[in-house]
């Protein structure tokens, strides 16, 4: 069997050293072989893992989703992997969909210029960059929900008059710095004080999902990429207002603590 070092294998596989080491850290690509002095050794079989990961990371998926894809048992990998890439090819479609629009306004705005070449030229400009604007305003959070899900999540929003968004904000705020709080005072995530807490984490997140799963896990998979969100005024306030890694930490410990106790 042939097998590489981790500099030949990250040539052949057109990766950094660095990002294989990032991988074998989360056990998402952990070589089985190693030297007599402890070197890490890929073989073949390391690298037909290594393509399924680069696959899924470029079609959105987080490292977290694809070692929960590649990891799971024979079988309800499959199935997971299955509804996955259906979300994302809906996603990438309506990508695509949107760039041939603007590709439609250019040709459009050659031809006008060529029928018509004492038209301002400004005003060419302006017909495409009114096309490329309403690109670019396509919610990037979609990508997170599968379709359904999603339009579920557009029309709730819609419905949410100022006076209710406000209160929902508020109650949310108050939340996060009573957990906050919680942390500065290392109150146990198990304690009756944690599980109460915890409870009033879900009670707002079932106003927000409307107690429905897909939204939900829409939700879990949006803040779980937090580290690739673009740099815009969304993910400015959603950074503003959502909990903390450590405030997620703290809901998820003191969530199975509610779940041991019933």
């Amino acid at each position: 069997m042939s097998t590489f070092r981790i500099q030949e294998f990250a040539k052949l596989a057109g990766v950094t050293v660095r990002a294989l080491h990032h991988y074998d850290r989360l056990k998402l690509l952990s070589p089985a072989h190693r030297s007599e002095r402890g070197y890490r050794l890929y073989c073949h079989e390391d690298l037909g893992r290594l393509e399924r990961i680069l696959v899924l990371r470029y079609l959105g998926l987080s490292l977290r989703e694809i070692a929960a894809l590649l990891n799971a048992p024979a079988g309800c990998g499959a199935e997971a992997l299955a509804v996955t890439l259906a979300r994302q090819r809906a996603a990438l479609q309506e990508r695509r969909e949107g760039v041939d629009r603007v590709l439609r306004t250019i040709e459009h705005a050659q031809a006008r210029a060529k029928e018509t070449p004492a038209e301002p030229e400004w005003l060419l400009y302006q017909t495409i960059l009114k096309e490329i604007h309403m690109q670019e305003a396509t919610d990037w959070r979609e990508k997170y929900y599968n379709p359904k899900a999603f339009e579920k999540l557009r029309a709730h929003r819609a419905s949410m008059t100022p006076e209710y968004w406000a209160d929902a904000s508020a109650r949310w705020k108050a939340l996060l710095t009573d957990i906050q709080s919680a942390l500065d005072r290392e109150v146990p995530p198990d304690s009756a004080e944690g599980r109460a807490l915890v409870a009033r984490w879900m009670r707002l997140g079932d106003e927000f999902t409307l107690g429905d799963p897909e939204i939900a896990e829409g939700y879990r998979r949006l803040h779980e990429d937090e580290s690739h969100w673009p740099d815009d005024e969304t993910a400015a306030m959603l950074r503003t207002i959502g909990p903390k890694p450590e405030h997620r930490s703290f809901f998820r410990q003191a969530l199975q603590a509610c779940l041991r106790h019933g």
